[in-house]
């Protein structure tokens, strides 16, 4: 059965987005801009198009807050390597605020 979610091919990310998932919702925005802020400087093009970033509004636990939607957008477009680095990044964020 291949229906795994995005984030669930690396155990790293998969760690990262349960976290943020229970996290209270400064942090999710805290976390939401430092993806945006870190995946903004890199040479990679991500087109999101208003259908593709809200197709699924409010089905995911991420789309009640429009900039933690956004970043993870841009974190599902980023290259694996990239992904794992921020994902790791992630947790030590909510570590440290929890």
């Amino acid at each position: 059965m291949n229906n795994k979610r995005w984030y669930d091919t690396d155990p790293a990310v998969s760690a990262a987005i349960a976290k943020l998932e229970q996290a209270e919702n400064y942090i999710q925005t805290r976390c939401a801009d430092f993806i945006i802020d870190k995946l903004k400087d890199f040479d990679f093009n991500i087109e999101m198009s208003l259908d593709d970033q809200y197709d699924y509004i409010t089905r995911r636990w991420y789309d009640k807050n429009i900039k933690v939607s956004h970043a993870m957008e841009y974190l599902k477009n980023s290259p694996d390597e990239i992904k794992r680095q921020l994902a790791l990044e992630i947790i030590e964020i909510c570590r440290l605020q929890s």
